[in-house]
């Protein structure tokens, strides 16, 4: 299992670029995530796009729904 590189759902992981040009970033963050349809999708974003995010919700938290852990969540080993 210590090879398996699938990712649990909502879990960032750091992807390096393979087919990296002149100027284009190093690395990115690869995310799941279920859309509200229950579609699942693969997202894609540079460190700059994460840190815009990050702050788009810092700055307007009455916007975020809560966060609520799935009970199976409790007893997944890392």
């Amino acid at each position: 299992m210590a090879n398996d590189t699938r990712q649990r759902l909502g879990e960032l992981a750091v992807v390096g670029n393979a087919s990296r040009k002149f100027g284009s970033a190093r690395d990115y963050l690869a995310i799941y995530v279920e859309a509200p349809d229950g579609e699942v999708l693969p997202l894609m974003m540079t460190w700059n796009e994460f840190n815009k995010l990050r702050n788009r919700a810092d700055t307007n938290p009455e916007d975020m729904p809560g966060y609520r852990k799935r009970f199976t969540e409790k007893f997944r080993r890392r």
